[in-house]
């Protein structure tokens, strides 16, 4: 317990994310905020997922375009692997989703549109490994 509370102390100095109405919110994840959010919200406490990891995770979204955030998300986590979010079972009840994740080690961002006219989703998620 001591660990994750060491681990959230320090994410709190790492990040803190701009907000387009001229709000921040703290970003635990350490993970990079897209730089044009027009909301966002961090998780007040860790979860643990299935495998026992615990998680933060950050939700947001944005007005911009897909194509602009993903290639923006490329380009900020390079050497992270990209598959695409309509084969992933977290997501299958989005009919018309369009999305990738990318991920690293056990960090990933995920970058969707649950639909084509909705605005890009953006959701950040950093895991400690189990001890």
């Amino acid at each position: 317990m001591l660990r994750i509370a060491a681990l959230l102390v320090t994410l709190q100095l790492l990040t803190v994310a701009p907000l387009a109405v001229s709000q921040t919110i703290q970003n635990l994840t350490g993970l990079p905020a897209y730089p044009h959010l027009r909301s966002a919200t961090m998780e007040r406490k860790p979860r643990t997922d299935v495998l026992g990891h615990w998680c933060f995770r950050l939700t947001a979204d944005s007005y911009d375009s897909l194509d602009a955030v993903q290639d923006w998300y490329r380009k900020a986590l390079v050497g992270a692997s990209e598959s695409d979010l309509t084969h992933d079972e977290s997501y299958k009840a989005y009919t018309e989703l369009s999305g990738i994740k990318l991920s690293m080690d056990l960090d990933y961002a995920d970058i969707y549109k649950s639909a084509p006219q909705a605005i890009t989703s953006i959701t950040l998620v950093k895991c400690s490994p189990v001890t």
